[in-house]
């Protein structure tokens, strides 16, 4: 159990947006007001801009000064989605070599602050969300969660707890039955979707009311991703065909490097020299006219920064698909034009394969917690993603529309979080 007289900070570090609460004397502190100038002062924005090596901005100020500065800099969005790769170590400003390691501490340093100005104290002990699974590569996601507590212990936080966030909402939504029930949260973030299936009833959490929790690393920005790769990209070079000089080899854009291009948290490292250098060289050498327009284009939305706006764009047009058959989208900035119409069909036939691993994480949670869907008696869905039509369909499909229940899509993993603050020695070991 947390000790009364102390303060510790929960907080749901998510790929898109960040929230924080806390629970202080043993008293709940709902979601704290840690971006006052972002639309919801509550939901902070996981960006970190950086207008020189010297300076950082967060949250809805990094967006502001970053198009005060006319997009000079650098601003990192998703960069939690590259916890899991060993392969990436950070980046490079000016001649600082920034790790992910310090990128994620440095925004939970800036949390920490801002609540502890909030709360009046300082603040040490932390209960952080993790995903189910950072990667579906065991290695991979134990050293994610390494680098999780390399992070915090940048941020000042000595005592550590990292709880599933599946199974912080379902902390939360158990506060709101009476009754002992089994039931399944579903969370799709902006990185992961996981899910846990429990028990719930009025008397105090234990760790055996966990039955299981499994996820993959495949949710919303994975969603975003298909618009580019499936047609949008073809208006940047990716369906370019080259041959080098003194080669009679015909060679296409690498995967490598439309894989950058294709998802939003890999598309900003295009501007690194090794890769930028890359697609001049292979401009000069495309075969046709306009596939070297199209690597221009390209050029003009790395240099002048318009690369976090087109997502923004594409984000904004997959919302809108959750409403209506079709959508539009349109991008206006100067040679980079782009109209399209995109249907609901489409855009569910390009995200089968996502779907069907994100589905599969819930047939193996299903297998390790030995239960049938018949056996579930509620399903919490949270998270934004959890709206795609083809998504709640999958589950009215598998589970009957009437077990469906919805909770607040941003506050829920917060709120259960909280609650595990209180039950503090029942979960992961600390950190140090």
């Amino acid at each position: 159990m947390a000790i009364k007289n102390e303060t510790i900070l929960a907080i749901d570090f998510g790929t898109s947006h960040s929230l924080v609460g806390a629970l202080q004397n043993g008293v709940r502190k709902e979601a704290l007001a840690i971006d006052p100038s972002g639309e919801d002062p509550s939901l902070m924005r996981t960006l970190l801009y950086f207008p020189n090596s010297d300076i950082c901005f967060y949250g809805a100020e990094a967006i502001s000064k970053y198009l005060e500065n006319d997009m000079e800099g650098r601003l990192f969005r998703s960069f939690k989605s590259h916890l899991p790769n060993a392969n990436y170590l950070g980046t490079a400003l000016d001649n600082r070599r920034l790790s992910l390691e310090t990128m994620v501490g440095l925004f939970l340093l800036e949390i920490r602050k801002r609540a502890e100005k909030i709360l009046g104290t300082t603040i040490t002990k932390a209960v952080i969300g993790k995903p189910a699974r950072y990667s579906m590569d065991e290695v991979a996601d134990e050293f994610a969660l390494h680098r999780m507590k390399k992070a915090a212990e940048y941020a000042g936080f000595t005592e550590v707890r990292f709880v599933p966030e599946p199974l912080a909402a379902a902390l939360d939504f158990r506060r709101d039955i009476k009754e002992d029930k089994t039931i399944l949260i579903g969370d799709f973030g902006g990185g992961t979707s996981d899910f846990t299936i429990m028990k719930i009833s009025k008397n105090a959490f234990e760790k055996s009311d966990v039955l299981a929790v499994d996820g993959c690393p495949l949710a919303g920005d994975a969603l975003d991703s298909v618009f580019m790769s499936s047609r949008l990209n073809r208006s940047f070079g990716a369906q370019t065909q080259y041959r080098m000089p003194l080669s009679n080899n015909l060679l296409k854009m690498p995967a490598s490097v439309m894989d950058r291009l294709n998802k939003p948290s890999q598309i900003v490292h295009l501007k690194e020299r090794d890769t930028y250098q890359f697609i001049k060289e292979v401009q000069k050498c495309a075969l046709k006219d306009e596939d070297k327009d199209s690597i221009e284009r390209l050029f003009v939305m790395i240099e002048d920064q318009q690369i976090f706006q087109f997502f923004e764009e594409i984000e904004q047009t997959k919302k809108a698909l959750s409403k209506k058959s079709t959508a539009k989208f349109k991008f206006s900035y100067p040679d980079l034009e782009t109209e399209d119409i995109f249907s609901m069909v489409e855009f569910e036939v390009w995200s089968d394969k996502i779907k069907t691993d994100i589905f599969a994480a819930l047939d193996r949670c299903f297998v390790q917690a030995k239960l049938s869907e018949q056996q579930i008696d509620y399903v919490f869905l949270t998270g934004g993603t959890a709206h795609v039509p083809f998504i709640q369909k999958e589950f009215e499909r598998r589970f009957g529309r009437e077990k469906l229940q919805t909770k607040n899509f941003f506050h829920s993993i917060l709120s259960g979080l909280i609650e595990g603050a209180k039950s503090w020695n029942e979960f992961t070991e600390p950190s140090n």
